[in-house]
């Protein structure tokens, strides 16, 4: 039995742009992302709005992840305001939720954490929440953190909690890591932050 020579990228590309149905696939999938990228611009936009009058110029909330400037710190009461509003597609209050995930957004940890409590429902929110909770725990929330890292209902959205306790680098985050050294479910990702810190 022969085997066919090994094709390279460039090679497989060109068939493959050659190919009608693959282009036509090609367009269609391009098509119905653009179309979900338009629903979730025009769904975003009263926080986006709302995000410029104080001066936070964005064109997604989701801009504002993983991102070290100061000056959004003024956007937090915008951002945490529009987070609690129902009304948005879970998606866009992800990217609300993770947009929060820095030091200067704990004033707003009550309102991270009611929400993560009562949100059971969307694999989404609840990652996100999480982000916001380990981004934003002090060694005075941390006893919280741990709790909520306790309640089963909160699924893998509690591995995450974790990474809050590995940020903080105190002993209040170092106890609470050994706490969890013996939890069925928690113990080796502790123990794992543990051996990263």
């Amino acid at each position: 039995m022969s085997r066919r020579k090994p094709i390279a990228a460039d090679e497989l590309m060109e068939e493959l742009e050659a190919d009608p149905e693959w282009r036509a696939a090609q367009a269609e999938n391009e098509r119905r992302v653009a179309e979900k990228d338009a629903r979730y611009a025009e769904a975003e936009a009263p926080v986006v709005a709302a995000l410029a009058e104080v001066g936070v110029e964005v064109r997604s909330v989701w801009d504002l992840v993983n991102s070290d400037d100061d000056h959004y710190a003024d956007a937090v009461p915008v951002l945490v305001e529009h987070l609690q509003d129902e009304s948005y597609p879970d998606r866009v209050r992800e990217g609300i939720a993770r947009s929060l995930s820095f030091r200067r957004a704990a004033p707003a940890w009550p309102a991270i954490v009611e929400l993560y409590r009562s949100t059971t429902d969307s694999f989404d929110l609840q990652q996100g929440l999480a982000v916001a909770m380990a981004g934003t725990v002090t060694d005075d929330t941390v006893d919280e953190l741990v709790a909520e890292a306790h309640r089963e209902e909160h699924g893998e959205s509690r591995l995450i909690l974790l990474l809050g306790l590995k940020r903080l680098r105190t002993s209040a985050a170092t106890e609470a890591l050994e706490g969890l050294l013996d939890d069925p479910d928690l113990g080796v990702n502790a123990a794992k932050q543990l051996g990263e810190r």
